[in-house]
């Protein structure tokens, strides 16, 4: 009797899952995996949207900065170009040039040449902008140069502010160092950004 009972527990023991069983087991796995595939989906797809985002802003963020360091070291000195032609110290609305200047650089900042002073223009150029920047500023038809494109834009303006008028006017002309400058941005997806620059005279 007692061998009985202990073959009918011992059997009982070894029973498995039932048909029903698996099958609620593997419905139940099915939608916590569908579940998990969409919210991994939204999340790549949130990523993929961010990247390209995070690139313009950061590539806005160093546009910025360099046209701040190049701005505030901006001097009154007027170059001779490839032709030996005078240029001002200032100007744009040369061709691709919105923005051609001057600028000073301390001595020993790493740059390897004894001259302080550098060239840099900005140059807009199918939907794209430029950092330009001659080493010497007075260029002969051997000097070389360095360029680097900042950012993609859809447009890039620049405006001085005019004492006379007391209003912010299209930069197009040549000669001496505005006090201000806006510079608009109009970018896709980001609309039109605007930044103000003081200029040391």
């Amino acid at each position: 009797m007692r061998e009985k009972n202990w073959s009918v527990q011992h059997s009982k023991k070894q029973q498995g899952f039932t048909l029903l069983e698996i099958l609620i087991a593997l419905a139940i796995f099915a939608v916590m995996s569908m579940m998990a595939y969409a919210g991994l989906a939204a999340v790549l797809k949130a990523r993929a949207a961010s990247e390209p985002r995070s690139q313009q802003l950061a590539q806005l963020q160093t546009t910025l900065y360099l046209l701040n360091e190049d701005l505030i070291k901006a001097i009154s000195r007027p170059i001779r170009d490839e032709l030996g032609s005078p240029e001002p110290a200032f100007s744009s609305g040369r061709g691709n040039e919105i923005l051609v200047f001057t600028r000073s650089v301390p001595i020993g900042s790493g740059n390897g040449a004894a001259n302080s002073l550098h060239r840099v223009s900005y140059r807009f150029e199918k939907g794209a902008l430029y950092r330009q920047v001659w080493s010497l500023p007075d260029r002969t038809q051997q000097t070389q140069y360095r360029r680097r494109k900042l950012m993609v834009a859809e447009q890039v303006t620049i405006n001085f502010y005019s004492k006379e008028s007391q209003a912010w006017l299209p930069f197009n002309g040549s000669g001496g160092s505005p006090e201000a400058l806006e510079v608009s941005f109009k970018l896709a997806g980001l609309g039109s950004i605007q930044r103000l620059f003081l200029l040391h005279q």
